[in-house]
C-alpha cells in the first residue's frame, strides 16, 4: 500500500486524464466562453467605429447537433413512388364560349336578344385578394410593425450576423495565437517482454507540459518541462525517473523581423472593422430595401383598388349601353357590344393586378422570414401615417455639401480608402522578404541526476546551452515579383478608391435628382387625377344626353386609371427615394427594431 501511494503522488499528471477528459466535454461552457469573448470584441469595435453599439446577437441555441439515424443514411429521403390521389382527379373546366358564336352575337345587337344576360351585381369580382372567410383574420401591418418584425425574423440579416460573428471568432482565434500557449501531452507504454525477462511487465510514461509565446517583432520562445517515468509492475518498483527543462528561442534579425512579423494580427483587427463597417451598411441597406418593398405593396394594392374603381364604372357603362340598345336609342350598333369588350378587359386586369400583389406579397413574407400562409397585408397608401412622416429625413442641403457629406459618412467608402494602407503594407512586407534569412536560434537545456529517482532534482552544473546563428539567401526571383506586384496593388487599390468616390458622387446626384423628379411626378398626376375626374363626369353627363358615344366615356375612363396609377406610383417612389438619399450619403441611421432616426 505505501508503495502504491507513492506511485501515485509521482504520477498526478497521469492520474488527471480523465478530468482532462471531462473538462473537454464541456462543449456547452467553451461554447459560452466563445460568444463573451466575441461580442466583446464586435460590441469595441462599434463603439470605436460609430459611438455606439447594435444588437449582434445571433440568438441561436448553444445546444448541440444530437446524431440522427437519418444523417448516416444512405439514402435519407426517398421520394414517393404514387402521387396522390388528389392529383389523379382532373379539376372541374368552364368551357369557352365558341367564336363565331359571339361575332354573330356582336354584329346581331339590334335584335332584342332575350338568352343575353345583363350584368349581376352580386357576381362582381371584389377588390380584395382574400376570401371572406380569411377577411377577419387577416392582419394589418404598418412599416414600423414589418420594419420590427423583419428586424427579428428575417433570414438575410441573420445570416449577416453570422458573418460579422464570423470575422469576430477569427479575429478572437488570432489575439489568441498571440498569447502564451500551453500545451501538455500523456504517453503510456505497456509492455511484457515474455521469456526473455521472466514475464516482466512494464510500464513506461512520458509527459510533457510546454508553453510557448510568439514575438510581435518576429521569432517565438518555447519553455518545456519534460518527466519520464519507468516501473516495473511485475516487481511493483520504479526503475527509472528523469527530467528535462528546455528553453528555446527562435529570433529572425532580417526577413521577418520587425512590424511584418506581426502581420497576421494588424489584418485580423482591421478586418473585423470593415466587417462591422459592412455590416452596419447592411442594415441600413436591408431597412431601405424592405421599406421600398412595402412601399411597393402599396402602391400594387392601390393599383388593385383603382382598377376595380374602374371595373365597377365600365359595369354601370355596360348595363347603361346594353339598355340603350334594348330601347333601340342605341346611336351605333357597336356601342353596346364595345362596352361589353371594355367591361370584360377591366375584369382580366383586376384579376392579373389581384395576381401581382398576391405573388408580390408572398415573395415579402418570405423576405420577412415568416411562413408565405400567414394572413397579412400593408395599410393601404392615403392612410399610411408613418410613411409621410418621411419627409422629416429630407435635409435642406445642396448638392455639393451631400457629396462632401457622403465622402465623410459612407462606410463603404471608408473601407475602400482604408484598403489602400492595407496595400502598402504589402508593399513593405513584399520588401522584406527580399532580405537575406539572418537569425538567432538557441536553447538551454536542464536535466535531473540520472543517480535519483526523482524527475525534479535539477542543478545548474547540469545545465547545457547551444547557440546559433543561420544565414541563408538565394535568387529571391518570386519575392522579386510578388514586390513589383504589391507596388501595382497599390495603385489599383488607390484607383479603384478614385472610382468608388466618383460613383459616390453620382449616386448622391442621382439621389438628389430623384426626389425631386418624384416629388414633381406626386404634384402632376395629383392634378391628373383631378382633371381626369372631371373629364369623365361630363363624359358621361354626355352620354346621358345622347351627345356623345360610350367610346369618350372608355377614353376617359382609361386615362384616369393611368393617371391614378401613375399617381400612386410617384408616392411609393417619393418615398423610396428619400430613404436611397439617406442611404447614399450614409446618414441613415437605424435602431435595433428598424426604426430610421430623425
Amino acid at each position: 500500500m505505501p508503495d502504491m501511494i507513492c506511485f501515485s503522488n509521482k504520477q498526478k499528471i497521469f492520474y488527471s486524464i480523465p478530468l482532462i477528459i471531462f473538462l473537454a466535454g464541456c462543449a456547452s461552457s467553451g461554447l459560452q466562453r466563445t460568444d463573451r469573448t466575441v461580442y466583446r470584441a464586435l460590441a469595441d469595435r462599434q463603439s470605436i467605429a460609430f459611438g455606439k453599439t447594435t444588437d449582434v446577437d445571433l440568438h441561436d441555441s448553444l445546444e448541440p447537433t444530437r446524431s440522427t439515424q437519418r444523417m448516416y443514411s444512405i439514402t435519407p429521403r426517398p421520394v414517393p413512388e404514387n402521387l396522390p390521389d388528389s392529383f389523379n382527379e382532373p379539376a372541374p373546366t368552364t368551357e369557352m364560349a365558341d367564336a363565331e358564336q359571339i361575332t354573330t352575337a356582336t354584329i346581331d345587337t339590334t335584335q332584342d336578344d332575350t338568352n343575353t344576360a345583363l350584368p349581376n351585381d352580386d357576381a362582381l369580382i371584389s377588390a380584395s385578394v382574400f376570401s371572406e372567410s380569411e377577411m377577419e383574420q387577416v392582419k394589418k401591418y404598418s412599416l414600423p410593425d414589418v420594419l420590427t418584425f423583419a428586424m427579428n425574423n428575417a433570414r438575410e440579416l441573420q445570416t449577416a450576423k453570422e458573418d460579422l460573428y464570423l470575422a469576430g471568432l477569427s479575429l478572437t482565434l488570432e489575439r489568441h495565437l498571440w498569447t502564451p500557449q500551453f500545451a501538455t501531452s500523456i504517453s503510456a507504454q505497456f509492455a511484457d517482454f515474455g521469456q526473455v525477462r521472466s514475464f516482466d511487465r512494464a510500464m513506461t510514461t512520458i509527459s510533457e507540459v510546454s508553453v510557448s509565446q510568439r514575438l510581435p517583432q518576429g521569432g517565438e520562445i518555447t519553455a518545456r518541462v519534460i518527466s519520464s517515468l519507468m516501473r516495473d509492475l511485475e516487481k511493483r518498483v520504479t526503475s527509472g525517473e528523469t527530467g528535462n527543462v528546455i528553453l528555446e528561442a527562435n529570433i529572425p534579425l532580417f526577413r521577418g523581423a520587425g512590424k511584418v512579423a506581426y502581420e497576421s494580427r494588424y489584418i485580423s483587427e482591421r478586418q473585423l472593422i470593415y466587417a462591422v463597417r459592412d455590416y452596419e451598411r447592411f442594415r441600413r441597406s436591408f431597412v431601405v430595401n424592405i421599406a421600398a418593398d412595402y412601399f411597393n405593396l402599396q402602391q400594387l394594392k392601390t393599383t388593385i383598388a383603382n382598377t376595380h374603381k374602374s371595373y365597377l364604372g365600365r359595369n354601370k357603362d355596360w348595363i347603361k349601353a346594353d339598355f340603350i340598345n334594348r330601347m333601340g336609342r342605341s346611336r351605333n350598333v357597336f356601342e353596346a357590344p364595345r362596352a361589353k369588350s371594355i367591361f370584360r378587359q377591366a375584369e382580366a386586369s383586376l384579376v392579373s393586378s389581384k395576381e401581382r400583389y398576391a405573388t408580390a406579397l408572398d415573395q415579402f413574407k418570405i423576405r420577412l422570414g415568416t411562413s408565405v400562409d400567414d394572413l397579412m397585408d400593408v395599410v393601404d397608401q392615403d392612410a399610411d401615417e408613418a410613411s409621410k412622416e418621411l419627409d422629416a429625413l429630407l435635409p435642406s442641403i445642396t448638392v455639393s455639401d451631400a457629396i462632401d457629406i457622403a465622402l465623410a459618412y459612407r462606410l463603404d467608402l471608408i473601407n475602400s480608402e482604408d484598403v489602400i494602407d492595407d496595400a502598402r503594407r504589402g508593399v513593405v512586407i513584399a520588401k522584406n522578404q527580399l532580405l537575406p534569412d539572418l537569425g538567432l536560434r538557441g536553447s538551454v537545456t536542464l536535466d535531473s541526476d540520472t543517480t535519483q529517482l526523482n524527475s525534479m532534482s535539477f542543478n545548474t552544473e547540469r545545465a547545457t546551452w547551444q547557440g546559433f546563428v543561420e544565414f541563408q539567401m538565394n535568387d529571391r526571383y518570386s519575392e522579386s515579383n510578388a514586390y513589383r506586384s504589391s507596388l501595382i496593388t497599390v495603385k489599383r487599390s488607390q484607383r479603384d478608391h478614385d472610382e468608388f468616390e466618383d460613383r459616390v458622387r453620382a449616386d448622391v446626384r442621382r439621389a438628389l435628382r430623384r426626389i425631386n423628379q418624384q416629388d414633381n411626378l406626386r404634384k402632376i398626376q395629383s392634378l391628373n387625377v383631378v382633371e381626369n375626374e372631371k373629364r369623365l363626369e361630363a363624359a358621361r353627363a354626355q352620354f346621358d344626353l345622347g351627345r356623345s358615344t360610350n367610346q369618350d366615356v372608355v377614353d376617359a375612363e382609361n386615362e384616369l386609371l393611368s393617371a391614378r396609377n401613375d399617381f400612386a406610383r410617384a408616392v411609393a417612389a417619393y418615398r423610396i427615394a428619400i430613404l436611397e438619399f439617406r442611404r447614399d450619403t450614409g446618414t441613415l441611421r437605424v435602431t435595433d427594431d428598424g426604426r430610421w432616426e430623425e
